[in-house]
């Protein structure tokens, strides 16, 4: 089992990462003349743009972030003078990206939903939900390490 569990992790981000993708190309079809490029934050009305491929600038940027935070963690579990100690990181490091994926996906549907009028501004809650849990993961981490006795 300990072999399936960080390729499997990656196959779960994957499916995010193309998640993201799938919904962009859907929904870009599907939208108004005019919607927002940023979700309002503070509340206050979205500036509206016309439709441009700048929309799929969301699912870019999760690719570049997740490449980027990947390959951190790859280099980061290198350094580990305890070569038992990396597997347990980058599974903790894996757990990170699939909320961080998650988090790209939550702000597009957002970006969708205003576009549409659905909503009138991000799920706060949901948001605030996702960075609960990555910051859950830190004692998880360490105790994963426990467990493992390093």
């Amino acid at each position: 089992m300990k072999r399936l569990t960080l390729p499997l992790l990656l196959v779960f981000n994957g499916i995010l990462l193309l998640t993201g993708w799938v919904l962009a190309l859907v929904a870009y079809s599907r939208l108004p003349d005019k919607i927002p490029l940023w979700l309002p934050l503070g509340g206050g009305e979205p500036a509206l743009f016309s439709r441009s491929p700048v929309f799929f600038c969301y699912p870019f940027l999760q690719v570049v972030v997740f490449s980027l935070l990947f390959s951190l963690a790859h280099r980061h579990a290198r350094r580990f003078r305890n070569p038992d100690r990396s597997p347990i990181y980058q599974e903790y490091a894996y757990l990170n990206l699939i909320f961080v994926n998650l988090i790209f996906i939550h702000a597009l549907r957002n970006l969708i939903e205003l576009a549409h009028g659905v909503t009138r501004s991000m799920d706060v809650g949901h948001f605030l939900g996702l960075l609960a849990v990555i910051a859950m993961l830190i004692p998880y981490y360490r105790i994963r390490l426990r467990l493992a006795g390093l």
